[in-house]
């Protein structure tokens, strides 16, 4: 399963301003749908890049970006195990 997070970006420079929503929704389309309706903004008043990775809004850039679910069953000591066995020399 996949994690959204929409990011808003400023419009001129790209760069980060701070704003997040994070979209646990199993696809893009329904990530992207959320965050419209977050916003207050119909799908029709939304410009949408066609590889859907920006999306203008009432002046305001956004970046919807996915990664994997993290899992569960990994603990920490599990996930430091290779770790532990190394030598330094």
């Amino acid at each position: 399963m996949l994690i959204f997070k929409a990011i808003e970006l400023d419009p001129v420079s790209k760069l980060r301003t701070g704003r997040e929503h994070a979209l646990p929704f199993e696809s893009r389309r329904e990530a992207i749908d959320e965050l419209l309706n977050l916003l207050g903004a119909a799908r029709g008043a939304a410009n949408i890049d066609p590889t859907r990775t920006l999306i203008e809004v009432n002046g305001q850039l956004w970046t919807i970006v996915g990664f994997p679910a993290p899992r569960a069953s990994d603990s920490a000591s599990l996930r430091r195990a290779g770790a532990k066995h190394k030598r330094v020399r």
